[in-house]
Protein backbone atom coordinates (compact mmCIF):
# COMPACT_ATOMS: atom_id res chain seq x y z
CA UNK A 1 0.00 0.00 0.00
CA UNK A 2 1.66 3.27 -1.04
CA UNK A 3 1.91 6.02 1.53
CA UNK A 4 0.50 9.46 0.94
CA UNK A 5 2.88 12.37 0.46
CA UNK A 6 3.52 14.42 3.55
CA UNK A 7 3.17 18.18 3.13
CA UNK A 8 5.19 19.44 6.09
CA UNK A 9 4.21 23.07 5.52
CA UNK A 10 0.52 22.13 5.67
CA UNK A 11 1.14 20.14 8.87
CA UNK A 12 2.91 23.14 10.38
CA UNK A 13 -0.05 25.40 9.50
CA UNK A 14 -2.44 22.91 11.07
CA UNK A 15 -0.25 22.70 14.19
CA UNK A 16 0.09 26.51 14.43
CA UNK A 17 -3.69 26.92 14.18
CA UNK A 18 -4.20 24.31 16.91
CA UNK A 19 -1.61 25.90 19.23
CA UNK A 20 -3.13 29.35 18.77
CA UNK A 21 -6.72 28.15 19.24
CA UNK A 22 -5.84 26.23 22.41
CA UNK A 23 -3.49 28.93 23.77
CA UNK A 24 -0.35 26.78 23.78
CA UNK A 25 3.09 28.29 23.33
CA UNK A 26 4.30 28.37 19.73
CA UNK A 27 7.97 27.27 19.99
CA UNK A 28 10.75 26.40 17.54
CA UNK A 29 11.36 23.13 19.39
CA UNK A 30 7.83 21.90 18.72
CA UNK A 31 8.21 22.57 15.00
CA UNK A 32 11.63 20.87 15.01
CA UNK A 33 9.98 17.75 16.46
CA UNK A 34 7.39 17.86 13.69
CA UNK A 35 10.12 18.25 11.04
CA UNK A 36 11.95 15.19 12.37
CA UNK A 37 8.76 13.14 12.55
CA UNK A 38 8.11 13.92 8.88
CA UNK A 39 11.52 12.42 8.05
CA UNK A 40 10.56 9.06 9.57
CA UNK A 41 8.80 6.45 7.47
CA UNK A 42 7.83 4.04 10.21
CA UNK A 43 6.04 3.83 13.55
CA UNK A 44 8.11 5.28 16.36
CA UNK A 45 8.08 5.64 20.12
CA UNK A 46 8.98 8.80 22.02
CA UNK A 47 12.36 7.25 22.86
CA UNK A 48 12.95 6.31 19.20
CA UNK A 49 12.33 9.94 18.27
CA UNK A 50 14.56 11.23 21.07
CA UNK A 51 17.48 9.04 19.95
CA UNK A 52 16.87 9.92 16.30
CA UNK A 53 16.90 13.63 17.05
CA UNK A 54 19.96 13.33 19.30
CA UNK A 55 21.75 11.46 16.51
CA UNK A 56 20.94 14.35 14.15
CA UNK A 57 22.50 16.84 16.58
CA UNK A 58 19.24 18.27 17.91
CA UNK A 59 19.42 19.39 21.53
CA UNK A 60 15.96 18.71 22.89
CA UNK A 61 14.65 17.31 26.14
CA UNK A 62 12.59 14.16 26.46
CA UNK A 63 9.92 16.25 28.21
CA UNK A 64 9.59 18.48 25.14
CA UNK A 65 9.30 15.44 22.89
CA UNK A 66 6.62 13.83 25.08
CA UNK A 67 4.59 17.04 25.39
CA UNK A 68 4.86 17.75 21.65
CA UNK A 69 3.78 14.20 20.76
CA UNK A 70 0.77 14.69 23.02
CA UNK A 71 -0.15 17.96 21.30
CA UNK A 72 0.35 16.52 17.81
CA UNK A 73 -1.94 13.64 18.76
CA UNK A 74 -4.60 15.99 20.15
CA UNK A 75 -4.67 17.97 16.90
CA UNK A 76 -4.86 14.76 14.81
CA UNK A 77 -1.50 15.16 13.06
CA UNK A 78 -0.31 11.97 14.75
CA UNK A 79 -2.06 8.70 15.46
CA UNK A 80 -1.14 6.98 18.71
CA UNK A 81 -1.11 3.18 18.96
CA UNK A 82 -0.50 0.72 21.76
CA UNK A 83 0.62 -2.37 19.88
CA UNK A 84 2.06 -4.33 22.79
CA UNK A 85 3.83 -3.53 26.00
CA UNK A 86 3.74 -0.19 27.77
CA UNK A 87 5.27 2.03 25.08
CA UNK A 88 3.02 3.99 22.73
CA UNK A 89 3.92 4.20 19.06
CA UNK A 90 3.05 7.02 16.72
CA UNK A 91 2.66 7.67 13.00
CA UNK A 92 1.63 10.62 10.86
CA UNK A 93 -2.12 10.47 10.25
CA UNK A 94 -1.74 11.79 6.71
CA UNK A 95 0.90 9.31 5.60
CA UNK A 96 -1.36 6.28 5.26
CA UNK A 97 -4.98 6.89 6.24
CA UNK A 98 -7.47 4.04 6.72
CA UNK A 99 -5.14 1.15 7.37
CA UNK A 100 -4.68 -1.59 9.94
CA UNK A 101 -1.75 -3.41 11.50
CA UNK A 102 -0.30 -6.91 11.71
CA UNK A 103 2.20 -7.10 14.59
CA UNK A 104 4.65 -9.92 15.22
CA UNK A 105 4.61 -10.86 18.91
CA UNK A 106 8.12 -12.30 18.57
CA UNK A 107 10.14 -9.56 16.86
CA UNK A 108 7.75 -6.58 16.97
CA UNK A 109 7.74 -6.02 13.19
CA UNK A 110 4.64 -4.12 12.04
CA UNK A 111 3.00 -4.64 8.67
CA UNK A 112 0.45 -2.07 7.53
CA UNK A 113 -2.40 -3.23 5.33
CA UNK A 114 -5.76 -2.17 3.94
CA UNK A 115 -8.71 -4.52 3.45
CA UNK A 116 -11.88 -3.22 1.82
CA UNK A 117 -13.86 -5.94 3.62
CA UNK A 118 -13.00 -4.33 7.00
CA UNK A 119 -14.30 -0.98 5.78
CA UNK A 120 -17.48 -2.70 4.57
CA UNK A 121 -17.87 -4.48 7.92
CA UNK A 122 -17.44 -1.19 9.78
CA UNK A 123 -20.17 0.39 7.63
CA UNK A 124 -22.53 -2.56 8.11
CA UNK A 125 -22.13 -2.75 11.90
CA UNK A 126 -22.55 1.02 12.33
CA UNK A 127 -25.63 1.04 10.12
CA UNK A 128 -27.11 -1.90 12.04
CA UNK A 129 -26.91 0.07 15.30
CA UNK A 130 -27.69 3.50 13.86
CA UNK A 131 -24.18 4.89 14.15
CA UNK A 132 -22.01 6.82 11.72
CA UNK A 133 -18.45 5.43 11.44
CA UNK A 134 -15.68 7.87 12.29
CA UNK A 135 -12.59 5.65 12.39
CA UNK A 136 -11.49 2.20 13.41
CA UNK A 137 -8.34 0.46 14.53
CA UNK A 138 -7.75 -3.19 13.93
CA UNK A 139 -4.62 -4.95 15.12
CA UNK A 140 -3.69 -8.56 14.51
CA UNK A 141 -1.07 -10.05 16.81
CA UNK A 142 0.69 -13.02 15.23
CA UNK A 143 4.09 -14.70 15.06
CA UNK A 144 6.60 -14.74 12.20
CA UNK A 145 6.61 -18.04 10.31
CA UNK A 146 10.31 -18.59 11.17
CA UNK A 147 11.56 -16.32 13.96
CA UNK A 148 15.11 -17.65 13.65
CA UNK A 149 15.28 -16.51 10.01
CA UNK A 150 13.30 -13.29 10.53
CA UNK A 151 15.23 -10.21 9.34
CA UNK A 152 13.56 -8.12 12.06
CA UNK A 153 14.52 -10.44 14.95
CA UNK A 154 16.90 -8.42 17.11
CA UNK A 155 17.74 -11.49 19.22
CA UNK A 156 19.73 -13.27 16.46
Amino acid sequence: MPSAATDVDELKRQFADFLKKKNYRNTQERYRVLDRIAELDKHFSADDLYFYMSGKGDRISRATIYSTLDLLTKCAILMKHRFQGDSAHFELSSRMPDHDHLICVECGHIIEFYEKELEDLQERVCKQFGFKPVKHSWQIFAACPDIAACEFNKQK
